[in-house]
């Protein structure tokens, strides 16, 4: 089998990772220089952290890189659409995968929200579309797999077995939503999240912490909110909106206030937190001692000073 990923930004790089060691001929592919050798420097260190020296070697040898679209999709069997969350952007995309690559090739796109229907009409084979969500490639077996309204039986059966094929699991969405399943279910914590605290009901440490506790997860929604990235999940948030005309929907201005700051997460050194060493990662955070114990009178005399 061979696959070509198209984006080498946060997700692609991954994605090329798991199908690389999993015994997959893959082409990694970015039409601009910058992102494609950032994508290629963090797939490497993908392969020297998680793999033996032998490993890795083999993983490389099923690995090509190019700038070169029509290179990348010649005779693949599927391509992985991983670019930024524009609707715009992705039809174009497909209609140019659609006119470079041979009538078997599937394609599918990684999108976190948006269903493949709304990219398959702008290619010839709408049939042979469908939605594939990978979650963190390199680190879990999660995969999302949806059918589109045109999606043929065939094209899902053949996503499904892809997934499978990389030692994953694949959870199907059998009619097209925005937002599949579980992603759907992450949203509204994610939403419901970023509402408490932008409202003034709560603060992200303390959501974070209960989450934390509760369920006994490495980090809380907004730990996760700066791994996905705050301007990919305003993008996400703008297209449920966009979806639904409600406007709870709509990104917070915590959110905006934040990237306007250049706070996007992890990729930009602060987000909620700052990294590499977040403090939800220090036990003492997380029960509130030392440094972290709370000063409550502080606390209360900031918030009536704000009101």
């Amino acid at each position: 089998m061979k696959v070509a990923v198209i984006g080498a930004g946060n997700q692609g790089p991954k994605i090329a990772y798991r199908c690389a060691v999993s015994g997959i001929e893959t082409t990694l592919c970015d039409k601009f220089s910058k992102a494609l050798e950032g994508g290629k420097k963090h797939l490497m260190e993908y392969l020297d952290q998680e793999l033996s020296v032998d490993e890795a070697a083999v993983a490389r040898r099923r690995l090509r890189f190019t700038l070169s679209l029509a290179e990348a999709v010649e005779d693949v069997d599927l391509v992985i659409e991983a670019v930024p969350e524009n609707v715009g952007l992705k039809q174009q995309l497909w209609t140019e995968i659609d006119a470079l690559a041979s009538l078997k090739t599937l394609i599918c796109t990684n999108s976190s929200c948006l269903p493949c229907s709304r990219l398959a009409d702008a290619t010839s084979r709408p049939e042979k579309a469908f939605n594939v969500n990978f979650s963190d490639p390199v680190h879990d077996d999660l995969v999302e797999v949806m059918r589109g309204v045109t999606t043929s039986d065939e094209t899902l059966i053949a996503g499904i077995n892809f997934v499978r094929s990389l030692k994953m699991v694949p959870v199907v969405t059998y009619k097209e939503i925005m937002g599949f399943s579980f992603n759907r279910i992450w949203r509204a914590i994610k939403r419901e999240a970023l509402h408490l605290v932008d409202d003034g009901f709560s603060n992200y440490e303390d959501v974070d912490r209960a989450w934390m506790l509760e369920f006994g997860t490495p980090y809380g929604p907004f730990g996760l909110i700066d791994i996905i990235g705050l301007d990919v999940v305003r993008d996400i948030e703008e297209h449920y909106y966009q979806d639904s005309r409600d406007e709870r929907d709509l990104p917070p201005k915590l959110l905006h206030d934040m990237i306007a700051e250049g706070r996007l997460g992890v990729k930009s050194g602060r987000g909620f937190y700052e990294y590499p060493n977040p403090a939800y990662k220090d036990t003492a955070w997380l029960t509130k001692q030392g440094q972290y114990e709370e000063d409550i009178e502080a606390k209360l005399k900031a918030l009536k000073e704000k009101s």
